[in-house]
């Protein structure tokens, strides 16, 4: 795996800091082992907790309600992407900033080794070192403001595609 320095460094979030902010954040963070097939988060479930993916690989999917007419309701889990510890990857950053339910799962495809860092001891973290918390809220700011806008342009595709479809 390297310096675990310079694999947080490579993280959207934490992009830009210094050896001694990274330092502070490691001091913050637990590293969390989970087997293939373990459910890392719960849709639905209260979040308190970040991670970022250091080894493996993981599936991220929601849950979709269709309704068949009158009390016909199905549900299915619909795999939005599929994750790799190369790519840098931040799981459930919401949870830092906002007392939320988690927007969708998280499954872990093959072993996987996670670093976690909870809600408290970040608020902490930002309370006791500003400097660091602002640098590291931009970056947050930065990946949600990219997600949404991803987000932003699959609502268009889709509208899209069910006017064309419903204009047949």
């Amino acid at each position: 795996m390297g310096d675990i320095r310079d694999t947080v460094r490579k993280a959207s979030i934490f992009k830009n800091l210094e050896d001694e902010e990274i330092s502070e954040v490691l001091n913050i963070t637990m590293e969390k082992r989970v087997h293939k097939k373990d459910l890392i988060m719960q849709e639905g479930d209260e979040g308190s907790t970040m991670y970022m993916l250091l080894e493996g690989e993981v599936e991220v999917s929601k849950t979709l309600t269709m309704k068949f007419g009158g009390e016909d309701i199905r549900k299915a889990e619909k795999i939005l992407s599929a994750l790799r510890a190369q790519d840098h990857v931040i799981l459930g950053e919401m949870a830092l900033i906002a007392k939320e339910k988690r927007s969708a799962s998280v499954l872990a495809k093959t072993d996987c080794v996670l670093l976690e860092i909870r809600r408290d001891d970040f608020m902490r973290l930002i309370e006791t070192k500003p400097p660091l918390g602002v640098k590291v809220l931009l970056n947050l700011n930065e990946l949600l403001a990219a997600r949404l806008r991803h987000s932003d342009e699959n609502v268009i595709r889709l509208t899209t595609a069910l006017s064309i479809a419903l204009s047949r």
